[in-house]
């Protein structure tokens, strides 16, 4: 049976299902990424903050300003509050981009085992058709010698019968001769 002239890879749904999956969790990731480095920032926000205010406390003590001192520590255990929060959202900004990563990378496994199976399947379809193509052009030669062979057989009986012919004419021809001295 021929090959087909084209490659057609009979797994191809699943590569291009595998590769959106892949893309995906590519899109997904850089959304993680892009979402925790919003939190980090958030967070450094707040960090610096709450530096500024604890620069403003000393300032505050060093003058004596008793009710901004009060004041300055109750932002500053806010403000603490909301660090250990956001310390929190940051950790689970990270986790998340870690399980994206990790389903990613599996993706791109299971991606790769696909498309190595498509190039084995690719070169064993190159070595058929290269094989296929070899007999069709031996097919071809065999047939084009069978004819010329022919040709020359045919060419030969022709010259025999000519031959043959001749000889029976030269023949019938003395015969004739031997017939007229006799007679």
């Amino acid at each position: 049976m021929a090959p087909s002239k084209k490659f057609v890879y009979s797994l191809q749904k699943i590569l291009d299902m595998r590769i959106r999956k892949e893309d995906q969790l590519k899109a997904e990731l850089a959304a993680c990424i892009r979402t925790r480095d919003l939190e980090v920032a958030a967070l450094n926000t707040l960090v610096e903050k709450r530096a500024k205010a604890q620069k403003a406390l000393e300032g505050y003590l060093a003058r004596g300003e008793v009710a901004e001192v009060q004041n300055t520590n109750v932002f500053l255990q806010n403000m603490a509050s909301k660090i250990d929060n956001q310390n929190r959202v940051v950790a689970k900004s990270n986790q998340k981009v870690e399980e994206v990563r990790k389903k990613l990378t599996q993706a791109a496994k299971e991606k790769k085992i696909i498309e190595k199976h498509k190039e084995k399947k690719y070169e064993e379809w190159k070595e058929e058709f290269k094989k296929w193509e070899a007999k069709q052009m031996d097919e071809i030669a065999t047939q084009i010698v069978s004819r010329k062979m022919r040709a020359k057989e045919d060419l030969l009986e022709e010259e025999l019968r000519y031959q043959q012919m001749k000889e029976k004419r030269q023949l019938m021809l003395a015969l004739v001769a031997k017939k007229k001295k006799k007679g």
